[in-house]
Parts: C-alpha cells; structure tokens; sequence
C-alpha cells in the first residue's frame, strides 16, 4: 500500500501535467476567446529560420533532432493561430530560411518543409484547402543584404514566393485601405544597381498613389525596420558597409526612413529583422521650415514636402545633408505622443517579434475594423501596451497583439515530461 503522500503527489502531477498539456494544444484558442472578430485579420510570423544542412554538419549528433522538434513546434505555432484566429492573410515577415547561401536541393528540401510547418500542405504533400491568403517578404536570410543579392536569390524567392514588391487594396465596409510589400533588402546601397532601381521605382510608385488619394489609408510590410534613436528597441542603428555597399544593418538608413515616412505617409507599418520585437511611433513634421541646401547644387529643401520630388540619383549624392534633414523632421519614440481629435494620428511601426522556440514562438494578431461612427464623432485615438497597440483613426480601429505559445526548452520537457509520465504514473497506480 503506497503512502498517503505520494498518492497526493501524484494526484497533483497528473491534474497539473493535464493543465499544462491542455495549455499546449488549446492556448490560441484561449487568446482568440478574448476580442471581437474583424473586418480584416492578418496573422504575422516574424523569422521563422529554419535551418537544415548546415546544423547538421556543426551538429552531428543532436542537429537532427534539434531540426524535426523545431519543425513541429513551428507546425504547431502556424497551425494552432491558423485554425484559431482566422486571418484572411497569413504573413511570414521574411528570414524564412536560416541563410541564403544553400544549395539548390537543400533550398527545395526547406520549402517542402516549410509547406508543412506553414499549413499548405498535409503530411502526405497534398495541397490544403484554405481561405486565407499566403504573403512572404524577402529578408537577409532569403536573398541578402545589398553588397550580396545575387540574381539567383532573387529568382529562386521570387518563382516560389511571389514577387519582392507588391500592392493592392483591401475594401472594408466599403471603404478601401491600402497594402504593400516593399523589398527593403535593396533599399539602400546595394551593389547590383538593378535591384534597387526596381526597389525605388515602386517606392515612387506608392508615393505618387499617396499623394493622389491621400484619403486611402496605407499599411506597409518590409523585412527591416525603419531608423530610429537608440534604446527605443533592443537593436540599435548600426550599419556595415563593404565598398560602399550595405553588408549589414539593422535599420534602414535616415534618409530612407524619412522618406518612407514623409512621402509614403503609412499609418502602419510591420516588419521583421529584430528577433525581439517592438512598437515605435514616428510623427513627422510635414510644415517643417528647416531650409536644407544640397551640396553645391544650389538645391533647397524648405519643407519635408520637397523631399517627395527628389529622385534616387539625389537621395545618394546629397545623402549627409538628407540624414540630417530626416532626424531635425521626424520625432520617434516608444509610445507616441498624445493624441486626440485634432491631431493626426502617427505613423506606428511594428516589428513582429520572431515565431522561434527562443522568441516564445509569438504571432502577431493584426485587426482592422470599420466603425460605424457619424463622420463628426470620428475619433483619434492611440494606446500602446508594452508590444500590444490599439489605435483609431479616420473611422477604423487597428489592434495589433501578441500571442505567445512558450518557450522551445519549456516545450520540450513538458513532451519529456508526458513520454515519461506514460510509463511512471501506471507504474505508481500499481502501488495502491
């Protein structure tokens, strides 16, 4: 007859084990009991990475093992948000693979496998039905920063992901939202000039379109987060070039973040790059009087305004004075000024935290709702929540939020904990 106390114990294991595994399987369901469905859902993953040869050849001995438990807990991070949340789109923000210089059959094996952990295909390789909308961004890990995009990286992302730049609209209770894509990789100075002339062209492209129909909102999506002061997230502005071309870089330069910023005029924007993830609000000074001269060009520019007519060409040849310009314009902080009914609402900017076990294999939820409000009761509003925004603007609500599944190494003993469990706790039930 076994003690009163282990019966206790044991008792307590069970009911706590059955709470945990209860958590694991259904914690998006949990998440998704709390809000109200929306017009518009996007689901965000940020940097899945998943790895492959490589890990195998540094880790000989637990690589295999290592890959095939992240494969089904990144599995169970797409599917368990899927089935709970959802979206109409589903969005991986880039670094889909852990590095872009794989070889060709070990890129197609990691499709494959990213196929299943992302839900459009089934165990046995057929196709799943489904009523969303799969979108990817180009990252490092996918086709390189500037100084190493090679026309291979590009072709091979583009023929199995779509393309590196894309638009469209959305129409939410009659009334349209613009989305766009942006390949950040090319932004900035990148060594086959090609690349970034397409990059900019659609650029201008979309400024043109904002100044046409400043009325339609824009939500922007890219791989790399804008520039910003130092401390507001956990990376810093630090860039490495390598003759001139970008090597690496946390942020996108000033210059390119203004003009982003100024002649885009995004209410959103989300992206990936930082594993940590954070929440920054950019308010820009569009009646600045800050007269800047171009070098000797005798070019002026007296309001953030002009910068919307430079071209490419300008934007590099007058790049020290732009970056001066773009940090005296745009104020950036961790929570965003105050805001009401007669001021604007700023830009808010998003980096998605990664889906990594390390990172607590986080989604990011993106809602977007009409209100149906009078015209002359619209409000403006903002709140931001540690990584959790809710803001209102122009007649629609935005609510970003976080949902964690659990860190890889809880994850893992906890199945430890279960196969253990299968033989132990029977073994004690004998006992009584």
């Amino acid at each position: 007859m076994a003690p009163l106390w282990l019966s206790r114990v044991t008792v307590g294991f069970v009911v706590a084990l059955s709470l945990a595994n209860l958590y694991f399987y259904n914690y998006a369901r949990i998440y998704a009991m709390f809000g109200q469905t929306p017009d518009i859902r996007f689901n965000l993953y940020g940097d899945p990475q998943i790895e492959g040869d490589a890990k195998l050849q540094r880790e000989p001995r637990t690589g295999r093992l290592d890959i095939l438990v992240n494969d089904y807990y990144l599995h169970h991070v797409y599917g368990s948000t899927i089935a709970a949340f959802k979206p109409n789109y589903v969005v991986t923000m880039g670094d889909i693979f852990s590095s872009q210089w794989v070889r060709r059959d070990e890129y197609y094996k990691r499709i494959e496998r990213f196929k299943w952990i992302s839900q459009r295909i089934d165990s046995q390789n057929t196709t799943m039905r489904s009523n969303h909308v799969y979108l990817y961004m180009a990252g490092n890990h996918d086709i390189g920063y500037g100084d190493e995009t090679r026309s291979y990286h590009i072709n091979r992302f583009v023929n199995n992901f779509g393309p590196l730049n894309r638009k469209w609209t959305v129409d939410i209770d009659g009334r349209l939202h613009r989305m766009a894509i942006l390949n950040a990789m090319n932004l900035d100075k990148t060594r086959t000039r090609q690349y970034r002339v397409e990059a900019w062209d659609f650029v201008h492209g979309l400024a043109a379109d904002s100044a046409k129909h400043p009325d339609i909102p824009l939500i922007l999506f890219l791989h790399i987060p804008l520039h910003k002061p130092d401390g507001i997230c956990v990376a810093n502005a630090k860039t490495v070039d390598r003759d001139g071309f970008v090597r690496y870089q946390d942020y996108l330069s000033p210059t390119t973040s203004a003009y982003l910023l100024h002649c885009l005029s995004p209410v959103l924007v989300f992206n990936g790059h930082d594993h940590n993830g954070c929440v920054a609000v950019h308010s820009t000074d569009v009646t600045a009087s800050i007269p800047v001269v171009l070098g000797d060009s005798g070019k002026m520019l007296r309001s953030s305004s002009d910068m919307c007519d430079l071209t490419l060409e300008d934007l590099d040849m007058y790049r020290p004075e732009l970056d001066e310009f773009a940090l005296q314009t745009i104020s950036s902080t961790a929570e965003g000024p105050a805001v009401d009914n007669s001021t604007a609402l700023p830009t808010i900017e998003i980096t998605v935290r990664s889906s990594m076990g390390a990172y607590h294999g986080t989604t990011g939820v993106f809602d977007v709702s009409s209100i149906h409000q009078r015209q002359d009761t619209v409000t403006t509003s903002l709140r931001v929540l540690g990584r959790n925004v809710q803001a209102s603007a122009g007649g629609y609500t935005y609510s970003y939020r976080e949902i964690p599944f659990g860190h890889h190494l809880v994850v893992r003993a906890l199945l430890v904990t279960n196969i253990v469990s299968c033989f132990a706790v029977p073994a004690i039930l004998l006992l009584f």
